[in-house]
Formats: structure tokens, sequence, C-alpha cells
């Protein structure tokens, strides 16, 4: 019964499934993930891509940022684990940038250096808040089931 009263207020929406229509956490973290690969590529001459650290730091920029600077910030903006999110991503965007920085200066040790470094643990640290915040959105998905 009282899910028909929410269908017909059409408030019948599952919360996992308006998040997935808005952003998949699962596509985010491939997408994060693939920063690495992409930095090697440039690192070693392999890439046509015309990376610029300036654009790189910014966070609101990829798919994952602008959800989390719109989207996301209504839906979530007082929970912990996305107000984690939103910090973490940032320092990713940072440090990837830092990685093409000190390319670009020739310091192509130091470049390595970060990558398999800060970089590296930053990439986690950001793959880690995706995956809490996957969680808390099944955890709301299945306490809405249960109503």
């Amino acid at each position: 019964m009282f899910k028909k009263i929410i269908s017909a207020f059409g408030l019948d929406h599952h919360p996992q499934q308006e998040v997935m229509q808005v952003i998949n956490v699962y596509d985010a973290v491939l997408a994060h993930r693939a920063w690495k690969t992409r930095l090697i590529d440039y690192l070693e001459g392999r890439s046509k891509e015309n990376l610029q650290p300036a654009k790189i730091c910014v966070d609101n920029l990829c798919v994952l940022g602008k959800w989390i600077h719109s989207d996301g910030k209504v839906k979530f903006g007082e929970q912990s684990v996305f107000i984690n999110l939103v910090d973490e991503h940032a320092k990713f965007h940072v440090h990837a940038a830092k990685v093409v920085e000190a390319h670009q200066a020739g310091d192509k040790q130091l470049a390595q250096n970060i990558l398999t470094g800060s970089f590296d643990e930053q990439s986690r640290k950001t793959v880690m808040c995706l995956a809490k915040l996957h969680a808390l959105v099944e955890k709301d998905d299945q306490q809405f089931e249960a109503q």
C-alpha cells in the first residue's frame, strides 16, 4: 500500500537508479584508473594528447567532477562520504597535473616518482571514496525497498 502511495506521487525512484541515471560510479572508477595509463603513455612519448597542467588540475571538467559540483552536491552534499570524495577527487587532479608539470619541466624522474607515489595513492583514495559512496547509495536503495 505504502509503495502505491509513493508511486502515485511520483516518488517511486530508487536512490540508486537516480544516481545511476546521472553518473555511473563504475565508469567513473574506470575513467580515473585510466588516467595512469594516459600519464604513462604521455611520459613515454606514446601519447598524442596535449596535456595541460592548468586544465588537468581543475576537478570539475571530467564527468565525475561535473556531477560532484552539481547533482551530487545537491543529493549528497551533507554526507561525510561525499565531502571526502570532493576533497580526494580534487587532490587526484592536482597530482595528475603535477606529473605532467614535472615532465614538461624536463624532470622525468620527478614525474615518474609522482606517478608511482603520490598520484597512485591519491588515485586509490579517490576510487575508495567512490566505492564508499556506491555502498551508501546501495544501502539507501535497500532501505527504500524494505518500506
